[in-house]
């Protein structure tokens, strides 16, 4: 009976957690990244490799 109780309670717990953790406010919520003012912050692309041989100047 003991045994049967503990689960109970601990599933229950861990219920009431999930359940408070899911009907949170900001949990669908998510700020855009900040930026450095240039604009061109969120669609910003990593520079291009450049080969051993290339020299622009």
């Amino acid at each position: 009976m003991v045994d049967n109780f503990a689960i109970a309670v601990s599933h229950l717990l861990v219920a009431i957690a999930i359940w408070r953790l899911a009907w949170r406010a900001d949990l669908d919520h998510e700020d855009p990244p900040a930026g450095d003012g240039s604009g061109t912050d969120f669609f910003r692309r990593a520079p291009r490799p450049t080969k051993k041989g290339d020299h622009d100047a």
